[in-house]
């Protein structure tokens, strides 16, 4: 895949696709942080398997890091709590911000709503995103712009407007 650029307050981003291999080492150090947490889940995988809701389908991480200490921690925590839980009740796409000048954080949740079982595809949708939202910095390895897409739902955040 070739390299996509953007501009964001005037500072190139560079994006590219992680490889297979990437992603099970990135998937390794987040099982091993979920096992000290507490917090163990299924990683998903990249087998296209169609019943799993949390199978892994790509993941594009920004090659810069979140700094140390930065605010926009903070403010990525809120907005991405913010998107798994109104995501569901949001007719399965919603996005906001947190935030100021400085340290904006923006992110956006969707759901597929063919995939989702129709017994409980709000419940399903949140879950997803739940999932997502715990695995997404051992997928991305703290990248300051991420979007991570598994079978069911995808998440994307940055420190700009995209939508």
């Amino acid at each position: 895949m070739a390299t996509l650029s953007e501009r964001a307050a005037g500072n190139s981003v560079s994006w590219r696709k992680i490889t297979a291999a990437e992603l099970a080492a990135l998937m390794l150090v987040g099982a091993a942080m979920a096992l000290v947490t507490g917090a163990v889940g299924d990683q998903g995988s990249d087998s296209g398997d169609d019943d799993d809701p949390t199978a892994f389908i790509y993941a594009k991480c920004n090659s810069r890091k979140i700094p140390g200490g930065s605010a926009f921690w903070g403010n990525l925590g809120t907005t991405l709590y913010q998107v798994v839980q109104n995501t569901a009740y949001s007719d399965y796409d919603f996005h906001t911000q947190n935030g100021g000048r400085n340290s904006p954080a923006f992110a956006r949740g969707t759901c597929d709503t063919q995939v989702l079982t129709t017994i409980s595809p709000q419940e399903d949708c949140t879950d997803c995103l739940t999932h997502l939202f715990n695995h997404i910095w051992s997928i991305c390895n703290d990248a300051i712009g991420a979007e991570v897409k598994l079978n069911a739902c995808s998440l994307r955040y940055e420190q700009y407007r995209f939508w």
